[in-house]
């Protein structure tokens, strides 16, 4: 029995008639995902060795929380959309990065590191893995999660256009956030 008192088994008959396919069938990652298991990504910097944590749906909410405390008192209208940009950027990369090297982890914050070029590949790598990720498991931009979504390629100059951080990670005029 489901939270709503009908037999499971019930509804997935009635959902199979209804798309003529087999909904039990899901792919390894997700399947992956779905058991509890962490989706790593270790990239290679001039900085050092990073490995990234791709971020569960309530990870992601709670980069929005840690964003949403650091503006407490802020009048967020007076503030260049840019800037809001790098801190949604620098609340990301705090909490994906789970191995670094010692002097980032000596760091209070990401946005403590003075390199914009280093800030800016650490998240277009996430954003990849990421989208990678989310073109496996059927998500984003994709119909059946077998072709990549647009931006994951490993060419270095592919625009990441497609997922949930669409738009921020580019703005021409930002130092070392040009994709």
């Amino acid at each position: 029995m489901n939270r709503a008192g009908k037999q499971v088994k019930t509804q997935k008959e009635e959902v199979k008639k209804v798309s003529g396919k087999n909904t039990s069938e899901i792919n390894d990652t997700l399947k992956r995902l779905l058991s509890g298991e962490d989706l790593f990504d270790t990239i290679d910097t001039v900085r050092g060795q990073f490995t990234l944590k791709f971020p569960r749906p309530r990870v992601l909410r709670q980069i929005q929380v840690l964003l949403s405390q650091r503006f407490a008192d802020a009048d967020l209208s007076k503030m260049a959309p840019a800037t809001l940009r790098f801190y949604e950027i620098y609340a990301t990369l705090d909490v994906i990065i789970v191995k670094a090297p010692q002097w980032w982890d000596d760091l209070d914050s990401s946005e403590d590191c003075p390199d914009d070029k280093l800030i800016g590949e650490l998240y277009r790598r996430y954003l990849r893995f990421y989208n990678r990720i989310q073109s496996e498991i059927g998500g984003i931009g994709t119909e059946s999660g077998t072709k990549p979504a647009k931006g994951t390629s490993d060419a270095k100059e592919t625009p990441l256009v497609d997922g949930a951080f669409s738009g921020i990670a580019h703005d021409e005029g930002i130092s070392g956030f040009n994709g």
